[in-house]
């Protein structure tokens, strides 16, 4: 009868590990690679953040897709001597969040840069590394600071167009400076020739 026992209570507690949800934040991201497998993932301010595509709710507006790459002012090709920005959200999610990510120029084939103050636009000309965040729409923007996070290129092979690397931020309230969020474990791997198709 003890044998009985100790077998039910184990096959119920491995039934019952085996059904638990992933409630370790960075097990929903995606994994590190350096493929080009155009997967981004981080915990922003605490939550699992992948990006989602999105139909847009009013009529004639064009869906909205949850990570595109950007370089140079064309935005197809770079010779590295150009901006490269991500554009990645989820409006899946709720509350929403989209971030942007925003380096001047890879000309120096840095695979480090430190993260600067943001003016919270995507048309920017900043000269300095930045990411802003929307929480919630418009509602909550959160902007980098001075020296606030780095960007880490793993992979940077501009020929082939794959950019992977992982990235980590604080980033304050534009409207409150003592609200502070924080994105942790950040990892992208993206291939510019199929990412924005």
């Amino acid at each position: 009868m003890k044998h009985f026992f100790l077998k039910t209570v184990l096959f119920i507690f491995a039934f019952t590990l085996s059904n638990c949800e992933k409630n370790d934040p960075e097990e929903q991201l995606p994994p590190i690679t350096q493929t080009g497998a155009n997967t981004f993932g981080a915990i922003v301010d605490g939550r699992a953040f992948t990006p989602a595509d999105s139909f847009s709710t009013t009529p004639g507006t064009p869906k909205f897709k949850g990570l595109q790459v950007y370089v140079g002012n064309n935005f197809k090709t770079s010779n590295g001597d150009d901006k490269w920005t991500i554009s990645t959200g989820n409006f899946k999610i709720n509350p929403s969040i989209y971030l942007y990510i925003y380096i001047p120029s890879l000309k120096d084939l840095s695979t480090n840069y430190i993260v600067d103050s943001s003016d919270g636009l995507e048309d920017s000309d900043l000269s300095n590394a930045h990411i802003y965040c929307h929480i919630n729409g418009n509602n909550n923007t959160y902007l980098s600071t001075v020296n606030s996070g780095i960007i880490e290129f793993t992979r940077l092979d501009i020929a082939n167009g794959i950019y992977s690397g992982t990235l980590s931020v604080k980033l304050k309230n534009k409207d409150d400076e003592n609200d502070i969020i924080e994105i942790t474990n950040g990892r992208f791997d993206i291939n510019l020739n199929t990412v924005n198709k």
